[in-house]
């Protein structure tokens, strides 16, 4: 019975000597994180999705935090569950190169879709390469018209290069050699 009270006595003694190393741990990490990313969290943690997605950037860039892209990637969701533009093209970006996740066309085309249809410039253009390639979505050169056409009313070079050479090569739309060369030079 006595063996037995000093085998609980240092199974106790070791359970808080690890309890008491796992909290400096915790505390030095937490020391070692920037104030300012602290506040944000806590920020983030209430719902305000600005700081959300910007928590994703930073994690993502390794910005005053060691990189991590699975926290990066939980910022994002946050974000985009919340309806962030930003946060959504962002998710497209990450399933469609596969960064810290595994390549899926069909979720980076989900986003994507999210966000062009909310405007961004980006993630159109993405969209118009998807349906032109035929990627995560049935082959549709017309479809791709339309998101090159949105795109490139916003300025996005690369959607003003490709619509340019949807009308040289008159693919989803007449062959229009002068539409082309308009699209070249100034994209509207």
């Amino acid at each position: 019975m006595f063996n037995v009270k000093i085998c609980d006595y240092f199974n106790f003694a070791l359970v808080f000597i690890c309890l008491l190393f796992s909290l400096s741990l915790y505390s030095k990490d937490s020391q070692n994180t920037p104030a300012y990313i602290l506040n944000m969290k806590e920020i983030a943690e209430k719902g305000n999705s600005d700081v959300q997605y910007n928590l994703g950037l930073i994690y993502s860039n390794g910005e005053g935090v060691k990189k991590d892209l699975e926290e990066a990637i939980y910022w994002f969701k946050e974000s985009a569950s919340l309806n962030n533009v930003l946060a959504e093209y962002k998710l497209g970006y990450i399933y469609d190169n596969g960064l810290g996740v595994q390549k899926d066309s069909i979720k980076a085309y989900k986003y994507y879709l999210s966000a062009g249809q909310k405007g961004n410039a980006d993630a159109q253009y993405n969209l118009g390469i998807f349906y032109r390639l035929g990627i995560g979505v049935n082959q549709d050169f017309q479809e791709s018209l339309n998101w090159y056409k949105l795109a490139s009313k916003q300025g996005h070079t690369a959607a003003q290069n490709n619509l340019s050479l949807l009308f040289e090569e008159g693919i989803a739309t007449r062959q229009d050699i002068l539409d082309a060369i308009k699209f070249y030079r100034c994209g509207n």
